[in-house]
């Protein structure tokens, strides 16, 4: 069986579920995971250690080379191109091929946006982002927004495939009647989710209630616009919880919300993986037409979209949902059927290992 080293520099974030789903949905190459810190339980892999630090500055690949090698792995597999860039030194050496994901801000943050963050393997990956391009075997974005972002940089078209990661459908809780006028939101607490949108359009929604779900530095100030739009009472900031927890919130809840925004930075939703596991619910969408959003909510099917920053028209989209129960039905069942059929993450991972077996060949 060949050999795939899955590579993300921290494995387990809460928000990136899809990473490991992936993994463990491998059925004829086998994947070692590959991170710069602890590894999850579960599955086999290795910890770059002393390492880590040379290889995520771009100063070093020898750590990573021997890793490779005594790995003997017959391709490495970056989630983010901040990782691709990372690693692609080392794939060169060790004489393996690169395939890299892209999952959004690494397809769309502007280069300056990258430098200025400071982050070691960021300001390497906006430095090798071009020769990634040049030298990477094959690149993987998870929504055609996304490859159509890549391209515009240089990316070549041929290597350049449009893959969606796929869901584990086998970890859905059991959706019941949810709970009538409530919206969640799950996002980090960060400009681009677009959290200040979305209190305003509930201001003209009387007595629905919402959830926000996830951290960050806008606390202080969304908390700040709770109070001041007179939402006090209407809007829990529940903070982090982790994926069992986030999806039992939204079976219970009567619409999911996600008016995601382009960033200051230039960063923008490659897909929005919560939207496939609200659908796979049975959950009506109200989102915006923004980023790679349109590849998991199809318009007027399964889910209402709406203009980017318009909370005029994002309030009428969710009255239109939450007034109207057969409306919701239909979206939800729409959404169910499409999620299933497309997203099903065993279906997209033998897609993946037919793309590596590409790369083997080639």
């Amino acid at each position: 069986m060949p050999r795939v080293a899955v590579l993300r520099h921290t494995f387990g974030i809460a928000s990136e579920t899809f990473v490991l789903e992936q993994a463990r949905a491998f059925t004829r190459w086998e994947p070692v995971l590959l991170s710069r810190d602890a590894l999850p339980a579960g599955l086999s892999g290795a910890v770059l250690g002393r390492g880590a630090a040379a290889h995520t500055a771009g100063l070093g690949s020898a750590p990573m080379t021997r890793l490779l090698r005594d790995l003997r792995v017959d391709a490495v597999l970056a989630h983010f191109g901040v990782e691709g860039s990372c690693v692609l030194p080392a794939t060169r050496r060790a004489g393996v091929p690169l395939a890299t994901v892209f999952h959004g801000f690494d397809a769309t943050t502007t280069t300056a946006a990258l430098l200025r963050a400071r982050t070691p393997s960021w300001v390497t990956y906006a430095r090798r982002r071009a020769r990634l391009a040049r030298q990477g075997e094959l690149f993987l974005p998870v929504s055609e927004h996304l490859r159509t972002r890549l391209l515009e940089r240089g990316f070549p078209a041929d290597r350049t495939v449009t893959h969606h990661l796929g869901l584990d459908l086998r970890k859905l809780p059991a959706a019941g009647e949810p709970e009538p006028r409530t919206i969640v939101h799950v996002g980090r607490l960060v400009p681009k989710k677009g959290h200040v949108h979305l209190l305003r359009a509930l201001a003209e929604l009387p007595g629905v209630r919402l959830t926000c779900v996830g951290d960050g530095p806008l606390l202080g100030e969304l908390t700040h616009l709770v109070g001041e739009l007179g939402l006090g009472d209407r809007v829990r900031f529940a903070g982090r919880l982790d994926n069992t927890a986030t999806l039992e919130l939204v079976a219970r809840s009567a619409v999911l919300c996600l008016p995601s925004t382009t960033a200051p930075s230039g960063d923008q939703e490659g897909l929005g993986q919560v939207l496939l596991e609200a659908g796979a619910l049975g959950r009506p969408v109200v989102a915006s037409r923004h980023g790679g959003i349109p590849s998991a909510v199809v318009d007027g099917v399964t889910g209402l979209l709406v203009p980017e920053a318009d909370p005029v028209a994002l309030a009428a989209a969710l009255r239109r949902v939450l007034d109207d129960p057969e409306l919701a039905a239909r979206l939800g069942s729409a959404a169910r059927e499409h999620v299933t059929g497309e997203f099903d993450v065993n279906s997209r991972t033998a897609r993946l290992e037919e793309l590596l077996d590409g790369l083997v060949r080639r």
